[in-house]
């Protein structure tokens, strides 16, 4: 039954390290909790990564260069990058005579440099503008009501299961952003309903169903909304407020947990970074059509959805093997340029857009759809955690005439090696890894990966690379 109840209690933490939270109750039946981590981190790479400067390309914006031949001169990049990785958390529960609780829950995460006056010196995920609480990038901000012989019902600002189990299951592999932060997901739902239904128990496991509404508000704050085209038509890019769907199912057993995410959006800015912020699409700010025609071209708005299996298998205490198949889907989303009036071509953008197709297509967005795998496998020892693990990115279907990535595959690999230290605190640790990546074909990335250089190294110029990386963390 401890492997039960380890994979039981894995739906209610967010944190990838585990949780070592200080809990305080007052006398009037509150319960206070205070977590969070601190995590230090440096990698150096076996080479240089070469970098493409934007003004290198006809497309400012275009991540992928899909367009134009490679600069033979790329700038080199350097060989070592630092992380500084901090997470605050508070939390507020009570419980009545009736088994009701009440809860409440905000938490903010922060990178910088390991530079300590540099601390909250940016958000880990950005989704809002200005200055103040209310705009604050909360990574959690949600109150709750639950009853055990109910389940839960929570709302406010809330991780998506999409990206939160995935970082959980990947991360004690070594493979977080290979996994949790590729795909067709999203992470931060900045305002989400989500319900959780008590777990049914079949006297081997244990069931546990979870639907989440999420959404934003309208993306207008960059972008003028009243304009005309050079014919002086008047229009609005008519800006989309996201929507997202997402349905969750756990089951667990002595050793055994399996979990299904099936998370679906529409109107919102589309990419294939899975920690990416559900933010709206901004609409479709051009003023021109380059198809011959004066009114604006007016494309259609983006959808993208990630259905996702994973789980942990434990055949004995000392081993755990971890898995996972994640299929994406993306409609495609146009660029929004500014058209060059001679050469007419799309010279930069506002939303860089996600697989879309040339002059001849207006650079609307194509669909595109493909497979990923994980699979990983970590050994215990006392205080030490042997791992081993691998992601490959398949090909993508698309129709799209222009090679944005969907012909390209990768596959990354990493051994790594974790010690707990008691001696210095119960919830800290150290870590090394290294780790190996390849491109099936130079070119840009995977249609599931964020951009060219997302695995250390650009896969125009590089098939493969290599990195080792240390760090340290500490849990509270």
């Amino acid at each position: 039954m401890r492997f039960a109840r380890r994979a039981a209690l894995m739906l209610g933490f967010v944190l990838p390290f585990g949780s070592q939270a200080e809990t305080f109750q007052d006398t009037k039946g509150n319960t206070w909790e205070i977590s969070g981590f601190v995590k230090v981190e440096a990698t150096r790479a076996s080479e240089a990564p070469r970098q493409i400067s934007p003004n290198d390309s006809l497309y400012k914006y275009d991540q992928r260069n899909a367009f134009v031949p490679v600069p033979s001169n790329p700038t080199l990049g350097s060989r070592a990058s630092s992380l500084a990785l901090q997470q605050l958390a508070l939390g507020y529960s009570h419980e009545t005579e009736g088994a009701v609780t009440f809860e409440a829950r905000a938490s903010y995460r922060w990178r910088s440099t390991a530079d300590l006056g540099e601390w909250f010196s940016a958000s880990d995920v950005s989704y809002r503008s200005g200055k103040g609480l209310a705009n604050r990038d909360w990574f959690e901000k949600f109150v709750g009501v639950s009853r055990p012989d109910l389940g839960f019902v929570r709302y406010g600002t809330q991780l998506s299961r999409t990206w939160a189990r995935s970082d959980s299951f990947s991360y004690p592999i070594g493979l977080a952003n290979q996994w949790a932060g590729t795909g067709a997901g999203f992470s931060v739902m900045p305002e989400a309903l989500r319900l959780t239904s008590k777990p049914f128990e079949d006297g081997i496991g244990k069931l546990t169903f979870e639907l989440s509404l999420g959404r934003d508000r309208l993306n207008t704050d960059l972008v003028q909304q009243n304009r005309v085209t050079q014919s002086n038509i008047a229009y609005q890019p008519g800006a989309t407020e996201p929507r997202l769907v997402e349905l969750f199912l756990q089951y667990s057993r002595e050793r055994h947990l399996i979990e299904f995410t099936l998370q679906n959006v529409t109107g919102a800015r589309q990419s294939s970074f899975g920690k990416a912020p559900l933010v709206g699409w901004i609409g479709d700010p051009d003023a021109m059509s380059v198809g011959g025609t004066w009114l604006p071209r007016r494309a259609g708005k983006p959808g993208q959805s990630a259905a996702i299996l994973q789980g942990n298998y434990w055949p004995n205490p000392q081993n755990m093997l971890t898995y996972g198949a994640r299929h994406n889907r993306w409609t495609g989303s146009a660029a929004s340029c500014a058209y060059d009036s001679v050469q007419k071509l799309c010279l930069f953008g506002l939303d860089p857009g996600f697989n879309y197709g040339d002059l001849n297509s207006d650079y609307t967005g194509y669909r595109a759809s493909n497979y990923d795998l994980m699979l990983g496998w970590s050994h215990y020892r006392g205080l030490y955690t042997y791992t081993a693990g691998g992601v490959y990115y398949g090909r993508a279907s698309s129709a799209n005439p222009i090679e944005w990535g969907q012909s390209n595959t990768a596959l990354s690999l990493n051994l790594g090696i974790y010690r707990k230290l008691p001696e210095l605190h119960k919830g800290a640790s150290v870590y090394g890894g290294i780790g190996w990546s390849r491109v099936g074909r130079l070119g840009p990335a995977p249609v599931s990966m964020p951009d060219n250089l997302f695995l250390g190294f650009n896969s125009h110029y590089d098939r493969s690379g290599s990195a080792a990386t240390v760090g340290f963390n500490l849990v509270f």
